[in-house]
């Protein structure tokens, strides 16, 4: 959980930076061309993600997540994390009675 916990808050930071380097695209001088999953992607595995070929709904949420802004894919990724694996309190439902 600690290792969960540590990841989640580094892709949160992460998060942090990508949209603040978004936002100095979109004041800078030129045409905003903003940071995609995509891109991301490419950047990572070292070529570009390859659309499926059948009209499923798989491929259809592959597309429209690829689409997304990066900040947006992996702030919501490192907030799953967080909330899977913060601390829970232990609850004790089934106490004898006194």
């Amino acid at each position: 959980m600690l290792l969960g916990r540590i990841v989640g808050w580094f892709l949160i930071a992460v998060t942090v930076v990508m949209a603040s380097g978004d936002a100095v695209l979109a004041l800078g001088p030129a045409d905003y061309a903003g940071i995609l999953t995509a891109d991301v992607i490419t950047l990572l595995v070292g070529a570009a993600p390859e659309p499926a070929p059948e009209q499923s709904l798989f491929a259809a949420l592959e597309a429209v997540i690829m689409d997304l802004p990066a900040w947006v894919v992996v702030g919501m990724a490192g907030t799953a994390l967080l909330v899977a694996s913060r601390k829970r309190n232990k609850r004790f439902r089934f106490r004898r009675a006194a």
